[in-house]
């Protein structure tokens, strides 16, 4: 996992991801593996908030069977649950 808040003037989380994605590859390719996104998560700037971003990733080998296209979903900021007796 990578998580870090932007600069004063980041405005976008998406800018922030950006480079989260920059040091997960260069991370993963120091150990001759490949980035294999799990989630991720951002935030945009705004009052008295810097941009923010987190990611998390596995480090696969060539030809992992779990190395495929992600498909991530958004993880719910609330979570409802309704129990019937």
């Amino acid at each position: 996992m990578l998580a870090k808040p932007g600069d004063f003037f980041t405005t976008s989380g998406g800018t922030v991801k950006a480079d989260l994605y920059r040091e997960a590859g260069a991370f993963c390719l120091k150990q001759n593996r490949q980035l294999m996104p799990v989630s991720t998560s951002s935030a945009d700037a705004g009052i008295a908030k810097y941009a923010s971003a987190e990611i998390q990733f596995r480090c696969l080998v060539a030809g992992d069977r779990d190395l495929k296209r992600p498909t991530m979903e958004a993880s719910p900021d609330i979570r409802i649950e309704m129990k019937r007796e």
